[in-house]
């Protein structure tokens, strides 16, 4: 029964022509980042409790964060 839904769910995925999980995928974390983002470099700019180092290890992780989309959303040819 697990092999039969599993290969249900693949033939899903596969016949949703120009839809991909990976792309849904991408699209939402671009959503999550678009609202988590801002405020979170507001905060940690803002925190007076953090020390230097501390607040550019922060800094560093949005700016992963933003590569990784921005690698992921380039037009695919």
């Amino acid at each position: 029964m697990k092999k039969l839904c599993a290969l249900a769910a693949m033939a899903l995925l596969t016949g949703c022509e120009g839809i991909s999980v990976a792309d849904a995928y991408v699209k939402a974390d671009q959503l999550t980042y678009d609202v988590i983002a801002p405020s979170y470099r507001a905060y940690v700019e803002a925190d007076e409790k953090l020390d230097a180092p501390s607040k550019a290890s922060r800094m560093r992780l949005l700016d992963s964060w933003k590569m990784r989309l921005e690698a992921n959303t380039k037009e695919k040819n």
